[in-house]
Order: C-alpha cells, then sequence, then structure tokens
C-alpha cells in the first residue's frame, strides 16, 4: 500500500525532522534525571535559590494548582468558594458569598454545564459566558488570569526546595504563547481593549502569586533572537552542550546534532 514516507521518499528516522517542542523537552527532562546534569543545568540557568537535596524535584507539564484543587477543594463546596473569593477578591465577593453553589457557578459560566454539588474549579470556567456578568474591564483581566492559571502546564519546573522552583519555558520553532487563544475570546479583548497576556507572564503569575513560591524562570529557544521581556534566555545548543549525554540512546544522540 502507497504511503507518505514512500511517496515522499522519505526513509531517514523521525528524530531527523521532529519539530515538537514537547519531545524536546522530555528529553532534556530525561537528561535532568541523571548524573550531574540537575546541578549542571541550574548552574548555566543561574540559579540563585538556594537547594534542599531531599525535596529536589523535576515536574514535566507542571500542573500544581489543578493538582491541589482535586486533592484538597474538589467535593468540599465551601472551601472552593472561600479559596476563589480569598485569591480573586472580585468586586460583587458579598453577592457570591450568599449564591447558591449553582449560582456561584453560574456567574462564573462553568462549563460544560453548572454543577449543583460543588463549585467547579476555575479552570472549568468560560471567558465568553462571563464576560457578560463582568463589566469592569480591570477585574475581569484578572478572572481571566485566574482562570487560565488553572489550566496551563510550564513545561519544566524544578522544585529546588518544596518552596522555591525555576520554571523553564520550552520554546523550538515556536514563539512565546499568548492567552486568551480562542478568537472569539480575543474578540472580547479587543472591545475591551484589552492586551493579549504573555505566557510567561501568566507563569510567573502562577508561581510566585498564586503557588507563592520563590521563584525563577528561564526561557529556552532554538534561536538565540527569540527572547522574554520576563524571562533569561537560554539556546537549547547551550543547554545541550553543557550537560552529559553520553548515556542516551542513539536517536537521541543523532538528535542532539541538530544542536551542534
Amino acid at each position: 500500500m502507497t504511503n507518505a514516507r514512500a511517496l515522499l521518499g522519505w526513509t531517514q528516522g523521525y528524530h531527523t525532522i521532529c519539530r515538537e517542542e514537547r519531545n524536546v523537552a522530555a528529553m532534556l527532562y530525561h537528561l535532568l534525571m541523571h548524573g550531574p546534569n540537575l546541578k549542571a543545568f541550574l548552574d548555566l540557568a543561574g540559579c540563585k535559590l538556594p537547594v534542599v537535596d531531599d525535596q529536589v524535584g523535576v515536574y514535566f507539564e507542571y500542573a500544581f494548582l489543578r493538582d491541589l484543587w482535586n486533592e484538597r477543594v474538589r467535593d468540599r463546596p465551601e472551601v472552593g468558594r472561600s479559596l476563589i473569593l480569598d485569591m480573586l477578591r472580585p468586586n460583587n465577593a458579598d453577592d457570591l458569598a450568599r449564591m447558591s453553589v449553582v449560582e456561584f457557578n453560574r456567574f462564573f459560566g462553568a462549563v460544560p454545564q453548572p454543577s449543583r454539588d460543588f463549585i467547579q474549579s476555575p479552570g472549568n470556567w468560560s471567558i465568553d459566558r462571563f464576560a457578560a456578568h463582568v463589566a469592569n474591564h480591570a477585574e475581569f483581566l484578572r478572572i481571566c488570569r485566574f482562570k487560565w492559571a488553572f489550566n496551563a502546564k510550564p513545561d519544566l519546573v524544578i522544585h529546588v526546595s518544596n518552596d522555591a522552583a525555576l520554571c523553564v519555558e520550552a520554546k523550538f520553532k515556536s514563539g512565546e504563547g499568548h492567552y486568551p487563544s480562542k478568537q472569539t475570546e480575543k474578540t472580547e479583548f479587543v472591545r475591551r481593549g484589552l492586551s493579549l497576556q504573555g505566557q510567561t507572564d501568566v507563569q510567573t503569575y502562577i508561581l510566585r502569586d498564586l503557588l507563592g513560591l520563590s521563584a525563577e524562570f528561564i526561557f529556552l529557544v532554538e534561536d538565540a533572537q527569540a527572547t522574554s521581556v520576563t524571562h533569561r534566555t537560554l539556546t537549547w545548543r547551550e543547554v545541550f552542550a553543557t550537560l552529559d549525554t553520553s548515556t542516551c540512546p542513539a536517536f537521541m544522540q543523532r538528535w542532539f546534532t541538530r544542536f551542534a
């Protein structure tokens, strides 16, 4: 049977053309598990955070807020309501405190439909729906950022202790992402005269403001000219030249030659 590889005359391995940044980020995650690589990477990143050896952890597609909600808030509606009101401090906090569970969820446009039994995670709020209830533009943006924070998953986060972390945003061919991404939500931002929010800015909000961590940030890119306003920038070439890759499988070794 004819296939795309045969039609295009392609006989090489996928690693020679792969453009998926999560794949290269996963390879970095693998390297950080071995030998002196974690310390070498922290040194390359200029990390000044104190390391507590028995609290160190490296996390791929980090979702601390989502998992903390699931562990401590799920099925405890008043805990969820209290957390949201304490951290978000909406202008109508007193009204929200008196609402039933379903009314509270409906105000924020929870999807797929407002629950009558538990407060739904901010990650399930709908910007298209709650926009109608929030006239103040600054508060609207604050609620959007809070929602995004529960869905965002930074590529790699290295906890050097339980209270401090280095956040790595890994890019390959793409540049920094921005919120919102949905067209109807972008239209609402334009209507309100609001600027799109940078991916790295939201990461700073998550780690420092919502999780209360001492945090440093790295923007990891292929092209040294692709810099971030908020994050120090490193290139994949710098990283792979610094780390020990000698024990990696052959396909990874060949992958790394793309950055030589």
